[in-house]
């Protein structure tokens, strides 16, 4: 009995299968194609690009220098050219010019020299009628400037003219056209101003000649 059981454990030992060797599990791998820097790595390869940038000089062909210094600008300050100004032209005053008084006036303004009578003569009225219309006498003298009203009707009772014209005059101290026009009767003095080439009321000087038409 005893070889029998030994017998058996003998056979069963040899039918029991070899141990097999655990399987090996597969490692999976990364899906990225290319290994990646850890960030130590990093830092490592920025370090060294530093110190080899550094290292570089223009005669190996490497990296120039970084330029640190400041440029210079230069201002140019505008200088100010010389400023002309305009210089006024004076406006020459334009002169009036005298011209004939055309036949018997309605109204007259008296000049330097000038009294009702003369301007009677002048325009070949009757004096009274004159003085009447106007509200004077034969001794009136009129101021400058006063507008007289010349009558319509009548005439001058005489002779006109006291001196021949025309003529030269040579003018005497302190006369004026005006007084002179009635020194000759019946001159006009804007005749006499407009033959002469004289603005109306221009100064006369002694010695001056005169065209009396």
């Amino acid at each position: 009995m005893v070889v029998i059981l030994i017998a058996i454990f003998v056979v069963t030992a040899c039918e029991r299968p070899a141990s097999v060797s655990p399987t090996a599990v597969p490692t999976k791998k990364s899906e990225i194609p290319f290994p990646v820097a850890t960030q130590p790595q990093i830092m490592v390869d920025i370090l060294k690009g530093t110190q080899t940038a550094a290292a570089l000089t223009p005669q190996t062909g490497g990296l120039p220098p970084l330029i640190t210094s400041t440029p210079a600008f230069t201002f140019n300050t505008p200088v100010p050219g010389t400023i002309t100004t305009p210089v006024a032209t004076a406006t020459a005053t334009k002169l009036a010019y005298a011209t004939p008084t055309p036949g018997r006036p309605t109204t007259y303004t008296i000049q330097s020299g000038e009294y009702p009578y003369c301007i009677a003569r002048r325009f070949n009225v009757d004096p009274t009628n004159l003085l009447n219309l106007n509200g004077m006498n034969i001794n009136s003298r009129p101021s400058i400037g006063v507008v007289l009203n010349i009558p319509t009707s009548g005439s001058f009772p005489g002779e006109r003219a006291r001196k021949a014209h025309p003529t030269t005059y040579t003018v005497q101290a302190g006369e004026t056209i005006g007084m002179i026009a009635c020194a000759f009767g019946d001159a006009d003095p804007n005749t006499i101003y407009a033959a002469n080439g004289l603005a109306v009321g221009s100064a006369l000087t002694a010695g001056q000649v005169l065209q009396i038409p």
